[in-house]
């Protein structure tokens, strides 16, 4: 009380400045980084230098696979190489638009409504548009990790190929870093504008937009399926251009990336500036937006998400519970229980499901029109190459599903791992149900898509019979592997899927299953390729097989591939079972 009997006006300090507060972010982002490496590092030197080397021998394969693709054009098509070319990025760029625009933005959900740190940050004096900075940086290096691992040995090939000089590799890393801004900006806003208007529908909206993306995705493939002539030849590649102008509107950013790229592995270094200007101006603005965005509805938005959850209403499915239990009847109750624990959290996230279902079914759309390609007719060569090549397809996406949804099962129990410790049951029975949940899901999927291609290729029973066996050693073998070193390399401080499967462990995850699948489908592709290749086309090989020789190496491959099954399969379960019977919980 002053003298007058007022009292007196309390006025909060001010705590930080702008300047204080980007530099404390920063400091923080830089510190968490740092001691990121430093325990990897510090860890162990073998895990390191595994997941060195089979980073290694992907991006070398990457590289090889575009090496040859971009000879193959300019031998065969050199008059339109360069056109093609420019349309196989462009195509190439929106696919990635489109995906960057929604794992972003789940990332970035998660991240800023979800995280324990979103909600000790916003008690700080910082503003929201600066913790909305400071998550976007980090939910965009993990969306677009992936983005560069497959892109950069797609440019050096590419440069390579066409004699570029050291400035368009200095240049691409460029176009990438303002390319990716744009979808991850445009992620974000739809991001905050869920969480703010539409809070209780955030899985329909997303559900939503990933059937629109299938639906247009399927759209496309019927008109390039229904296209008349031979492959590569110039009606065909005229109906190709045709068919893909979409991709290359001038307003699409998968335009302007492409056509940088394109003038600057020519040397036109004046087109190659402007595009990258306007790609860098255009990542500007949607950047801006993006922040303009969060800082007038990002504290809206959370209150109604965190408000949101205690009145929503939860709806199971007890009919298909009931009926789960019932095909399980052979397993014990608790480990069914935590199966259909699983099988919930699966169907009730459309994250999941949403592109467990676009992978596969557009996989399902392709080889059910097989025929429409003229594979069905081709020599027996060919319809085994083509099969296998299905087959690998196949797995590299089972592959992909399996380190996204199944690596992080362990790690989501996070707070409530506890629980596991005192189920009545042993510990490597937990991991034993969640590898039967992997799969299951994996073993349907697979077959049904595996026996549709061979039957679309009319392959012989004895092809079709060997094709099944390689995918089910495959299915077991990658739910082994995700399970196993989920339990192992389990992080329980993070909530986010997406940052787990990214992170360390996830990566380490994916190459060991591309490592597994490599070594499954090599032992059994390669005595069949000599095969047929020998009895169709002896030209293209130097070394062929006769009959007995083809049975008697058939044999060796499918006892090879059974005992890297078997030791893919029950290695990694038995470290993570280890890992798990040994935590403190």
């Amino acid at each position: 009380m002053n003298g007058n009997g007022i009292p007196p006006t309390i006025v909060e300090p001010r705590l930080t400045t702008p300047e204080q507060a980007r530099s404390a972010f920063r400091n923080l982002r830089w510190r968490l980084a740092s001691n990121g490496v430093r325990s990897i590092l510090a860890g162990s030197r073998l895990r390191v230098s595994m997941i060195a080397i089979c980073s290694a021998i992907f991006w070398a394969g990457l590289f090889g696979f575009f090496f040859e693709g971009f000879q193959f054009l300019k031998q065969f098509i050199p008059n339109l190489s360069g056109e093609l070319v420019e349309v196989i990025f462009s195509m190439f760029f929106l696919s990635l638009l489109i995906m960057l625009i929604f794992s972003t933005g789940i990332i970035l959900y998660t991240g800023l409504f979800q995280s324990r740190e979103a909600a000790y940050l916003l008690t700080t004096p910082a503003s929201s548009d600066r913790i909305f900075a400071y998550k976007f940086a980090e939910s965009l290096g993990y969306s677009s990790w992936a983005f560069l691992l497959l892109g950069s040995p797609m440019m050096v090939a590419f440069g390579i190929v066409e004699d570029a000089t050291w400035q368009f590799y200095a240049i691409f890393p460029i176009f990438f870093a303002a390319f990716v801004l744009i979808p991850g900006s445009l992620g974000a806003i739809a991001c905050i504008l869920v969480a703010a208007f539409f809070p209780r529908r955030r899985k329909t909206i997303i559900g939503l937009g990933a059937g629109a993306v299938a639906l247009l995705l399927v759209v496309f493939l019927v008109r390039v399926w229904r296209m008349s002539g031979d492959p590569f030849s110039s009606d065909w590649i005229d109906g190709l251009f045709g068919r893909l102008e979409f991709s290359r509107h001038p307003l699409w950013p998968s335009r302007w990336i492409s056509a940088g790229l394109v003038a600057s592995v020519r040397g036109d270094w004046a087109d190659a500036r402007f595009y990258l200007t306007v790609i860098a101006a255009h990542a500007g603005l949607a950047y801006l937006i993006a922040a303009a965005t969060a800082r007038d509805l990002y504290r809206l938005g959370y209150g109604r998400v965190q408000g949101g959850r205690s009145s929503r209403r939860r709806h199971g499915l007890y009919g298909l519970d009931a009926a789960f239990h019932r095909v399980f009847f052979f397993l014990p109750s608790p480990i069914r229980l935590l199966i259909l624990k699983d099988l919930r959290t699966f169907r009730r996230d459309p994250a999941q499901w949403s592109q467990f279902l676009i992978f596969f079914g557009l996989l399902a759309f392709y080889f059910i029109n097989i025929r429409r390609l003229s594979y069905d007719v081709q020599k027996p060569y060919w319809r085994n190459l083509i099969s296998f090549l299905n087959l690998s397809v196949t797995a590299l996406i089972l592959s992909t599903f399996t380190s996204r949804f199944i690596f992080p099962l362990m790690s989501l129990e996070g707070r409530n791992f506890w629980v596991l410790g005192l189920l009545p049951l042993k510990r490597a029975s937990i991991l034993w149900g969640k590898f039967a949940f992997s799969a299951g899901i994996s073993l349907v999927a697979t077959e049904v898509l595996v026996i549709l291609s061979d039957l679309m290729l009319r392959m012989g029973p004895a092809m079709i019979l060997l094709h099944v066996g390689m995918v089910a050693v495959l299915c077991l073998g990658l739910s082994g592997i995700s399970v196993g070193l989920g339990a192992r390399l389990a992080n329980l401080k993070e909530v986010d899927p997406s940052k787990i499967a990214a992170g360390f462990g996830g990566t380490l995850n994916l190459l060991v299953s591309l490592a597994f699948i490599v070594a499954i489908v090599t032992s059994l592709a390669v005595p069949c390729h000599f095969y047929f290749a020998g009895a169709d086309a002896p030209d293209l090989v130097g070394t062929t097989l006769s009959e007995p020789q083809f049975r008697f190496w058939m044999t060796i491959a499918i006892l090879v591939s059974l005992i890297v099954g078997v030791v893919g399969t029950v290695l990694p379960l038995r470290i993570g079972i280890r890992a798990f019977q040994e935590m403190e919980l």
